[in-house]
């Protein structure tokens, strides 16, 4: 069986690289990443199984080409509802689909009797490693685009955290390099291969995860968050439903931002128990094992 991943390019997906490892183990499986400026290339009638991650998906394939889509996150942006009911419409109907977790599900309200899984957000092996020797007090890993806020997040080092660094590991926006750039405080490394960042980031102290609490970011998992508790890293979060009830059910202990960030000194956080939970079970194989993927996959196929 030949399963094809198809990339856009525009998103950021580790998953396609843990998928794409994760089936090539199996017998009798052949996985490849297909980039979306390839697709009239690439002879889909030899693909079984095409595999994406959806936005707009109304082209009809060949009856002998399965289907499966994958909602690994809910629109953002100026009319995200309008966006997520377009989906659900306007789609073509697939013969599998793969929600991040039932909140997702619940917000694209899709319909029919198509085999289903939910499958949370994984971690990468290579950020299960730790450092004793520390170079940073914070990092930040990720996307630091306008919707964000990060300028926000950065303004303390400028002021009452100005004698501790933070690295940023991502493309900074220009307005937010050059907001910044001047403070030897405020490292950006810019953006770096995915192998590379574990080692870089798990020479900080804290993580720092600064999730907008607006729809959809403050409802999906954030992947550095789950990066930085493999790292072991000491977590310094906003506040919002996902982030709170992923706490509970690792009984961690995050250190919450208010949104002032009046509460972020380094008193605060040098007298807070922090509890960083084992993640150790959200490693990819482990977590592929356990939503039962392969099953899955037969079931799609028939």
């Amino acid at each position: 069986m030949k399963i094809g991943f198809v990339n856009s390019g525009k998103s950021f997906l580790p998953e396609i690289s843990a998928y794409v490892a994760y089936l090539n183990q199996q017998d009798n499986i052949e996985a490849i990443t297909i980039l979306t400026a390839e697709m009239n290339e690439t002879p889909i009638a030899n693909i079984d199984l095409l595999w994406k991650f959806t936005g707009l998906d109304i082209k009809k394939y060949s009856s002998e080409t399965k289907i499966i889509h994958e909602y690994n996150s809910l629109s953002i942006g100026h009319f995200a509802m309008l966006k997520n009911y377009v989906k659900k419409t306007c789609n073509i109907k697939p013969h599998g689909r793969i929600f991040l977790n039932e909140l997702v599900e619940k917000d694209l309200k899709m319909k029919g009797n198509i085999p289903k899984i939910h499958r949370d957000m994984g971690i990468s092996k290579d950020f299960f490693i730790k450092t004793s020797k520390k170079e940073y007090d914070f990092v930040y890993v990720g996307d630091m685009g306008h919707g964000r806020g990060i300028d926000h997040a950065l303004k303390p080092f400028t002021t009452t955290l100005k004698d501790n660094t933070i690295l940023l590991i991502g493309n900074p926006t220009n307005e937010l390099y050059k907001s910044f750039k001047d403070y030897k405080n405020i490292i950006f490394s810019g953006s770096l291969p995915y192998h590379e960042v574990p080692l870089l980031a798990s020479k900080a102290e804290y993580g720092l995860n600064y999730i907008p609490d607006v729809y959809p970011f403050n409802l999906q998992a954030s992947t550095k968050l789950l990066e930085y508790c493999a790292l072991d890293l000491k977590i310094v979060s906003t506040d919002y439903p996902w982030v709170n009830n992923f706490e509970q059910k690792t009984q961690g202990r995050f250190f919450k931002l208010h949104r002032n960030l009046a509460n972020l000194t380094m008193t605060n956080l040098n007298s807070f128990e922090f509890v960083t939970p084992d993640v150790s079970y959200l490693e990819w194989n482990l977590l592929l094992d356990r939503v039962k993927l392969i099953e899955f996959i037969k079931l799609v196929m028939g």
